[in-house]
């Protein structure tokens, strides 16, 4: 197929009309998925901080779960952060 005078007839204005129309119309479908992702994220975020909030209230104090999530701290033979004793090996 010859497709050389598909522009032929066109002024540069409704070339350059096509070519951004063509463009806009094949990335329509990429930018549809960019938004639904950015959507369920938005609540995938929301219900990973709501889960966050409530293993916080179940702990009752921050501090466990600053020893759960980064490891315990110690100094002198306990935790500094909730006052574990060191287990020795």
């Amino acid at each position: 197929m010859d497709f050389s005078g598909v522009f032929l007839g066109l002024s540069v204005a409704q070339v350059v009309a096509a070519i951004v129309g063509a463009g806009t119309l094949m990335a329509l479908p990429w930018f549809g998925r960019w938004c639904v992702d950015k959507i369920a994220g938005f609540f995938e975020d929301r219900e990973d901080q709501d889960a966050d909030e409530h293993a916080d209230d179940e702990a009752g104090e921050v501090e466990e779960v600053v020893c759960a999530d980064t490891g315990h701290d110690y100094d002198g033979g306990e935790c500094i952060f909730c006052g574990q004793p060191e287990k020795e090996d």
